[in-house]
């Protein structure tokens, strides 16, 4: 397991790989790592070739097209041939949803970690499930303080 130290510079990481989603209302970064070795990196936003323009704008556009930040980690993983298993998950600024959870328990993934602050309004029982799935299958999680200007 990771040490404090690189629990926040993989988080920091995750953070600034939010900050490349164009979505306004919500930037979400994923980082697996396995033995402090970078395999794949995700942000939320459309699949490739889909034109995301103004369509971010509008929410009964947007979310059926959106690809979570953790969905494209394991999409990024399998096109460059690279196996999760075993592997950790930063993800920034909260932990998976329910769909993601599913996703990452099939991919191998056998830890995430996030930032300790509340789930945003609406997803309480969302994040719930997902901890739920995670936890019967065996995937740890850990939430840890963290401000973004660690090093």
């Amino acid at each position: 397991m990771p040490s404090n130290t690189w629990d926040s510079r993989f988080l920091l990481l995750a953070e600034q790989i939010a900050g490349w989603s164009k979505d306004p209302s919500s930037k979400v970064g994923a980082v697996a790592v396995k033995d402090r070795r970078l395999l794949a990196t995700g942000f939320n936003g459309f699949p490739i070739g889909l034109a995301d323009d103004d369509r971010l704008d509008d929410r009964d556009t947007k979310y059926p097209r959106i690809v979570h930040a953790e969905a494209n980690v394991v999409a990024w993983a399998c096109r460059e041939g690279t196996s999760l298993k075993g592997a950790s998950l930063y993800v920034y600024p909260y932990h998976p949803c329910p769909d993601c959870a599913k996703l990452l328990v099939q991919a191998g993934i056998r830890e995430i970690v996030y930032p300790t602050d509340a789930p945003p309004v609406g997803w309480k029982i969302p994040f719930e499930i997902a901890n739920s799935i995670l936890t019967e299958a065996g995937v740890t999680t850990r939430s840890i303080v963290f401000n973004g200007d660690q090093k």
